[in-house]
């Protein structure tokens, strides 16, 4: 029979042999880590495959303010070789590019239908190296965004609003600015629904009914047009309206005292905004005559948009 010393001393041993066991290991879970994509070695930008070039070459578009620039990176490349040429121009490229180009500009809708009614690139084999309609349609457009002249059909489409370029006695609502003769782009307009009538040969849409009605001029080349007065009698500095482009691609027509904005869809939300958001108090430079007559007194300052081209246009 064990002592009670032995017992002592044998049950702590046991305790300790028991804590100490090895514990069951768990299986390794290996996960192999998945075959790495081919890389494509080339010695030669050629040696690429079509669609990767094409695809880096969409990195290349033309800068917004100047597209028509010759030192565009994509025809750059163009230049470089035939086969450079036909992935360069490509109308998977190019029918991008115009279309982030157009949908920021006025008559988006229409110019991309009458693009896609003449398009007959659909039918070809390989779209992807079948290019140049959709790259010279961007030419064509850009260039025509720089067309200071309208035609009459052109005209008797469009519908315009019209403010005055500063304030005017006949309008005592109008604000004024201390010192300065205050402008009228940031007031009310005084129609937004003018049209010219190609076929009565009168504007239409005028507030004032006195108005309504009165004959208007277009010259041969479509760059001005006469209200109330033909050329027979030249050009006049407040019912000569000269045409231009906006940045956005809609018309306006401007004399010293008037200036239309073309509405697209109904809609003036923005179109005055350019002009309205950077007026500024101009002062008169030594040397620069005074030539805008009915305020009965010269003024020295004058409130316009901080726009070169428009200060220029305005006479003092």
């Amino acid at each position: 029979m064990s002592s009670p010393t032995s017992v002592q001393y044998l049950r702590p041993r046991l305790e300790s042999i028991a804590v100490s066991a090895p514990k069951t290991k768990r299986a390794k879970r290996i996960t192999m880590p998945p075959e790495p994509e081919p890389i494509i070695t080339c010695t030669n930008l050629q040696d690429l495959p079509d669609d990767l070039l094409a695809y880096a070459l969409t990195f290349l578009p033309p800068e917004a303010d100047r597209p028509l620039r010759t030192e565009c990176a994509a025809v750059a490349v163009s230049q470089v070789s035939k086969s450079l040429r036909i992935l360069a121009l490509s109308n998977s490229m190019w029918v991008g590019i115009c279309f982030t180009r157009w949908k920021t500009k006025v008559g988006f809708a229409t110019r991309l239908a009458s693009a896609e009614a003449t398009n007959n690139t659909g039918n070809m084999a390989n779209p992807l190296i079948r290019g140049g309609f959709w790259y010279s349609k961007f030419v064509i457009e850009e260039r025509d965004a720089l067309r200071p002249t309208i035609s009459r059909d052109e005209l008797s489409a469009a519908t315009f609003s019209l403010k005055l370029w500063f304030q005017s006695q006949l309008y005592p609502d109008m604000r004024r600015v201390k010192g300065a003769i205050a402008s009228g782009l940031d007031w009310r307009s005084l129609s937004d629904t003018v049209r010219f009538d190609s076929p009565s040969g009168t504007m239409l849409g005028m507030s004032n009914k006195q108005t309504d009605g009165t004959p208007f001029f277009i010259n041969e080349d479509g760059s001005i047009i006469n209200i109330q007065k033909s050329f027979e009698t030249g050009t006049h500095r407040q019912f000569s309206l000269y045409v231009c482009r906006r940045e956005d691609w809609g018309w306006e027509l401007r004399s010293q005292a008037y200036v239309y904005r073309s509405v697209e869809n109904g809609s003036v939300d923005g179109i005055w905004t350019d002009y309205s958001s950077s007026l500024i108090i101009e002062k008169r430079k030594k040397g620069i005559p005074f030539t805008r007559r009915g305020r009965g007194v010269k003024y020295n300052h004058r409130e316009v948009p901080d726009i070169k081209e428009v200060k220029e246009f305005l006479e003092w």
